[in-house]
């Protein structure tokens, strides 16, 4: 019993780490500089861009492109 609680805490953990780093987008700059930004970031290798509202790098007004990882 005690073997399998320590597997299942193994798992949780492992899953709960492993989560944190995926699809997290990756903002290139603003879609001013890349108007087509879901073309390009395809053509980097990524899964899909999106313009999106700012980061706080980015000044207010300006509509970020990020890209997607497959």
């Amino acid at each position: 019993m005690a073997l399998l609680k320590f597997v299942f805490t193994f798992m949780i953990i492992v899953l709960l780490l492993s989560h944190g780093g995926m699809a997290k987008p990756y903002c290139i700059g603003t879609c001013k500089n890349y108007p087509n930004c879901d073309a390009y970031c395809k053509s980097q290798g990524y899964k899909e861009g999106h313009c999106v509202y700012p980061s706080p790098n980015i000044p207010a007004g300006e509509v970020n492109c990020c890209c997607v990882p497959k």
